[in-house]
């Protein structure tokens, strides 16, 4: 069969795809994973995404796959970099002004006298290999730009933070700590780190209703980049009785890099807002939230996005009216008018167990691409991405 063959009997085989709704059985897991992936919002600038298949370019499609099927080799064309053959991905996963940056894997869970620990390791993009290396590093957060990380040693929590360049693999500077970090993110603008202080290992929950983690928040800092200049906040969790406790609940940034908002335990303030000095907000800014997917206001103001932590919904900024229906989580724009979003195969309801591929898709969720392939719970193709504007 030629490649001009090929493509027409693809587009015979393709159609829209409908996306099944969430079980109301999700609620609880959908706030569990708020929690731990939650992301800064990126703005980002793409060109058309478009098949690359034996020679041949096929304008923008209406994607569908059958359940479980990531499809073969690579698609490229202009600064649309998918792989959806693989998962977790080799290679670069990108979208116009955004890419894959880096992801953590190998995901282990292990119970003890009713603790939960939960491991895993981190892969980096690095330019030099083209490729996602492994890393020994225990947290890592990339810089817009996608030419520096920010680092923390393997065992957590560290006393110092690592400014990574990219290019050479190097550490350029270590910038101490009096209080030892759990994790770490940087500004929108790339010139400051919320770095979040634990008292232990961070990624560790009680299995207990009535137990509280020893390993709990104690504080974050913020630290100028280029300076080293630190100031310290403490900032504890109050646990009451009555909830299991949650070990990492990280310090973030509001997607204009004015604010901060700290997410709270179970059963307490789900969130709350601070100004760059510490002072708390009454609200959250717009289009942010506990009711906002990661990808929030579109570049030109013209959508938005709301989510549940498993799927999310587009709407008109001007009218709050519904652009298509509800499809998977949302995670960045890739210009006005696409996003960069979870997709679950076919007939089957939006849950990491079931599977999940990142895909570039319009603001209905109807025509897409797939990024990548599926992840799957449990299993060695389940990964967690950090998108960074590049």
């Amino acid at each position: 069969m030629n490649a001009e063959q090929l493509v027409r009997d693809t587009l015979h085989e393709w159609a829209d795809e409908r996306t099944p709704p969430v079980g109301a059985d999700l609620a609880g897991r959908a706030l569990l994973r708020r929690r731990r992936r939650r992301a800064t919002a990126v703005t980002v600038a793409a060109a058309a995404f478009a098949l690359l298949a034996g020679g041949v370019v096929v304008p923008e499609l209406a994607e569908r796959d059958q359940p479980g099927h990531s499809g073969p080799g690579r698609m490229m064309t202009g600064d649309v970099s998918a792989y959806p053959g693989e998962s977790p991905p080799r290679h670069l996963i990108a979208a116009g002004d955004v890419a894959v940056s880096a992801y953590q894997a190998d995901r282990k869970t292990h119970n003890q006298d009713g603790m939960k620990r939960t491991s895993y390791t981190w892969h980096l993009y690095s330019p030099r290999t083209q490729r996602y290396e492994k890393t020994n590093w225990g947290w890592l957060d990339v810089a817009p730009g996608m030419k520096q990380a920010a680092v923390l040693e393997k065992t957590l929590p560290a006393s110092r933070v690592g400014i990574l360049d990219l290019d050479t693999g190097k550490v350029t500077k270590w910038i101490p700590l009096e209080h030892k970090a759990g994790g770490v993110q940087w500004s929108p603008d790339g010139k400051r780190l919320a770095v979040t202080t634990y008292s232990g290992y961070p990624d560790i929950e009680t299995t207990a209703r009535d137990r509280f983690t020893p390993h709990a928040r104690t504080g974050y800092y913020l630290v100028d980049v280029d300076s080293g200049r630190k100031e310290y906040r403490p900032m504890g969790v109050d646990m009451d009785d009555g909830f299991v406790g949650v070990g990492r609940i990280d310090v973030r940034w509001s997607r204009d890099g004015t604010l901060l908002v700290v997410l709270g335990p179970p059963g307490g303030a789900i969130e709350t807002w601070y100004d760059l000095e510490g002072r708390a907000k009454e609200k959250a800014p717009p289009y942010e939230g506990l009711d906002a997917a990661p990808s929030s206001l579109s570049p030109d103001g013209r959508y938005y996005t709301v989510g549940d932590g498993w799927t999310a919904t587009v709407k008109e900024t001007g009218t709050h009216r519904t652009v298509g229906p509800s499809s998977g989580m949302a995670l960045a724009w890739a210009d006005n008018d696409r996003l960069v979003r979870w997709e679950c195969p076919p007939d089957r309801r939006c849950t990491r167990d079931w599977g999940e591929r990142l895909v570039l898709t319009d603001p209905t969720g109807r025509i897409k691409t797939p990024l990548t392939g599926y992840r799957y719970n449990d299993t060695p193709q389940d990964w967690d991405p950090r998108i960074t504007r590049r």
